[in-house]
């Protein structure tokens, strides 16, 4: 069976939250809100209001696929439990995206970029793209180490607390829910998958950090 002969719902909280359902005629519909203090309350709702839309249930969702990160804790946490939660008994497949790729989707640059995030503590998210595809996989750098790299050209979703001379700094030409929308239709027939999937931590939490 194809990956795309059923619906697919993807979710990413990166940036708020954003959720698309891929339909397989091609078609679409997304949605988000930019609330990220109500996902616990508000995130399953939004979900809903999408297959409904469409007049579906969920046992005619034929995968998940969801945006683990890196990124914020809170945010990384809800969305995988979100999903894990409906899937209990519903088993379909469940795909990880890359938070920073679909960021990386959002400039909609073929050459070479770096997606990147400040992810505070003085510590940035970083993986670089080259034609879409990664070609230096998430990590967790020191903004020092980060700015002895080769100056590119890069994708950020929010302000930064350094300076990045001989950098260039992209626009966001596509929305979070289009991008990840792309992130969802280059997904190949044997991408794995899991029946639920955990967030992309790459640092310490602070309540790690101050127990450490």
């Amino acid at each position: 069976m194809s990956l795309f002969s059923k619906p697919i719902l993807a979710l990413d909280t990166a940036s708020g939250a954003s959720v698309c359902l891929l339909l397989p005629d091609g078609q679409s519909i997304s949605a988000s809100m930019n609330t990220p203090r109500a996902h616990s309350r508000e995130l399953l709702p939004l979900l809903e209001q999408v297959v409904q839309q469409q007049g579906l249930q969920w046992q005619d969702i034929g995968a998940f696929a969801v945006g683990t990160g890196p990124g914020s804790f809170t945010g990384l946490r809800v969305a995988c439990a979100t999903i894990a939660g409906m899937n209990a008994s519903l088993h379909k497949p469940v795909y990880a995206l890359s938070s920073l790729a679909i960021t990386a989707q959002q400039a909609m640059l073929e050459g070479e970029l770096w997606a990147i995030e400040d992810a505070r503590s003085g510590l940035v998210y970083a993986a670089q793209f080259s034609a879409g595809k990664c070609v230096s996989a998430p990590q967790c750098l020191t903004w020092e180490s980060f700015l002895s790299l080769t100056p590119s050209s890069y994708v950020i979703l929010s302000d930064i607390p350094v300076e990045l001379p001989d950098w260039q700094v992209l626009p966001l030409e596509q929305t979070r829910e289009q991008a990840l929308l792309a992130e969802v239709r280059a997904l190949q027939p044997d991408a794995e998958y899991k029946m639920w999937v955990e967030p992309l931590y790459l640092q310490a939490s602070q309540a790690e950090k101050n127990l450490a």
